[in-house]
């Protein structure tokens, strides 16, 4: 049963709370004294449309709570339980509604659709006169009347679930078939893969070879002004390459080995990195010789 009515920013009201006790309840008044807009709010909490006219002028958001009490065998609570929405046997449904024209709906605190919110409400509430909460036009709701009259809840149960698990096998079918589908389509890719792979007919490691290849003439640019740079610093600098400097700090410990022979290891190791930087600067430029760009190729 519906216990309470919470209202706040909503069209002319400021603020109001009603309390329902079990029974018949009745609200009367005269004509403009707010019924219709108590119920009206009442249809938003259960799903109802709603746009930016709903707010109550001077504020930023309406909101509409309402508490229901839900008996242990009502449809709900199982609705509820499935979505893992359920809160014991009371339930509250609230909606947000923006300034701007959006809305929020909550079923015990968590947020969820609006269709979620309808689904629920239609369960909960018909309200006469408002076609989208009357129960006895959802075709769903007319079956389990008939159901109900004819006796046939069991067998509608047994025809539910094997409808169910017919849906399921179907379901099951078309994926099968799908997936056969498309291992035929990937077997046939797969072929002319393999048979691209034969005629080309790859050497061990050519595909690294290739990977190199193309490194080097995608980034020729690059690669020939790293190469100017490097040789330049070591050989053939204006502000002095490495290589004469070398030379002439070789030179200088030669000079100091004659007054000191406990520094000609030093001087060897010298003259092996000078031997060892000349043949790097050689090579380099050999390698810089041969670089050209190639379109073409790449």
């Amino acid at each position: 049963m519906l216990t309470l009515i919470r209202i706040a920013n909503y069209a002319i009201i400021d603020e109001v709370e009603v309390e329902l006790e079990p029974g018949f309840s009745v609200m009367t008044g005269e004509t403009g004294a707010g019924k219709s807009i108590l119920v009206d709010a009442l249809g938003l909490a259960l799903g109802d449309r709603a746009d930016s006219t709903a707010v109550r002028h001077g504020a930023k958001r309406a909101e509409i709570s309402v508490v229901f009490e839900i008996p242990e065998d009502h449809p709900a609570l199982q609705w509820l339980s499935e979505r893992e929405l359920d809160q014991g046997e009371s339930c509250t449904l609230r909606r947000m509604i923006g300034v701007e024209g959006r809305s929020r709906a909550f079923i015990n605190n968590q947020p969820v659709t609006l269709e979620d919110l309808r689904t629920l409400g239609a369960m909960l509430v018909d309200i006469h006169g408002q076609h989208a909460h009357q129960s006895l036009l959802a075709s769903a709701a007319q079956r389990d009347f008939l159901d109900a009259d004819a006796g046939s809840g069991a067998l509608a149960t047994d025809v539910a679930e094997a409808y169910g698990q017919w849906r399921d096998a179907a379901a099951a079918l078309r994926d099968r078939e799908e997936r056969s589908a498309n291992r035929d389509a990937h077997l046939e890719l797969l072929r002319f893969q393999l048979t691209e792979l034969n005629e080309l007919a790859l050497e061990e490691g050519e595909i690294e070879r290739l990977h190199a290849e193309h490194g080097r003439l995608a980034n020729m640019d690059r690669l020939v002004q790293s190469l100017d740079s490097a040789i330049e610093q070591l050989y053939e600098s204006e502000l002095g390459p490495a290589y004469s400097r070398l030379v002439q700090g070789r030179q200088a410990l030669e000079d100091a080995v004659e007054h000191d022979p406990e520094l000609a290891p030093q001087a060897e190791q010298l003259g092996r990195v000078e031997i060892d930087l000349r043949e790097i600067a050689t090579d380099l430029m050999r390698y810089r010789e041969r670089l050209e760009a190639d379109p073409e190729r790449l």
